[in-house]
């Protein structure tokens, strides 16, 4: 098996073989080459990065090409019909990327972190929860879905406001204090699916890591009358994941 254990390799390198082996467009996760070298360089970048996928079996030094196996998982990555991804930034600027997709009975997880790649095998039923459980431990905030009419939202960059669930202001004056409190981090989530050979991915689920009131996801849903509602709920993971999972249904129906 490729994956019997966690391989972690240079991102530069999987994006170098995905180039290579003219894969198609690489997932926004994995990233593309994003580096430039002279000429006198570059055959030395090539190498070393064929040393860096050889050495989990990624790549065969003897024939010079990607092994078969790696290549048949940058192809399941790339033509997957279900997907969990995301992005997150905390407050000191440090950012991590995840991908989950279906391989065959399974399932892979890549993460993105300090320019290196990391690929494990999971089960095919956590491909939503192993992104979820993926972030950070952080508390979820005390607070109820609600939902209000994207177009009679207007941000602010301050609030006037003290979050307290048990007052009667209104549900955008609550959406405004959360979304305006100090941010330990933010994560923004998608899913995709894939139908016909025609991939459609979410648009983003946000959650936001209030220093002051605990973890909220946000997110855009359509409301009954064909506008869009902005979705405010807890942070929880099974509250994240069911949201996702909902999602992913969606989009495949």
């Amino acid at each position: 098996m490729l994956l019997d254990e966690p391989v972690t390799v240079p991102r530069l390198a999987v994006a170098k073989a995905w180039e290579w082996e003219q894969i198609g467009p690489a997932h926004p996760v994995l990233g593309v080459v994003d580096v430039w070298v002279e000429d006198d360089a570059a055959e030395r970048l090539d190498e070393l990065t064929r040393q860096a996928l050889a050495e989990p079996g990624f790549y065969d030094l003897r024939t010079g090409r990607v092994t078969g196996e790696f290549r048949d998982l940058m192809l399941a990555i790339a033509n997957a019909d279900a997907e969990c991804y995301g992005w997150s930034t905390d407050r000191r600027g440090h950012d991590r990327a995840v991908l989950a997709v279906p391989t065959g009975r399974n399932a892979v997880l890549a993460t993105v972190e300090n320019n290196l790649l990391t690929l494990e095998t999971i089960k095919a039923s956590r491909l939503v929860r192993a992104i979820v459980d993926g972030l950070p431990d952080f508390p979820a905030a005390d607070i109820r879905e609600f939902s209000i009419p994207k177009a009679g939202y207007e941000p602010k960059t301050t609030s006037d406001y003290t979050l307290d669930t048990t007052s009667d202001y209104t549900a955008a004056e609550q959406l405004r204090t959360l979304m305006t409190s100090r941010r330990a981090a933010s994560h923004q989530l998608y899913v995709a699916a894939r139908t016909d050979g025609a991939r459609e991915s979410s648009l983003p689920l946000t959650a936001v890591d209030s220093q002051d009131h605990g973890r909220i996801l946000t997110y855009l849903s359509a409301a009954t009358n064909g506008d869009l509602d902005i979705t405010c709920g807890p942070g929880h993971p099974d509250y994240i994941a069911s949201t996702l999972e909902n999602t992913l249904t969606a989009l495949r129906d």
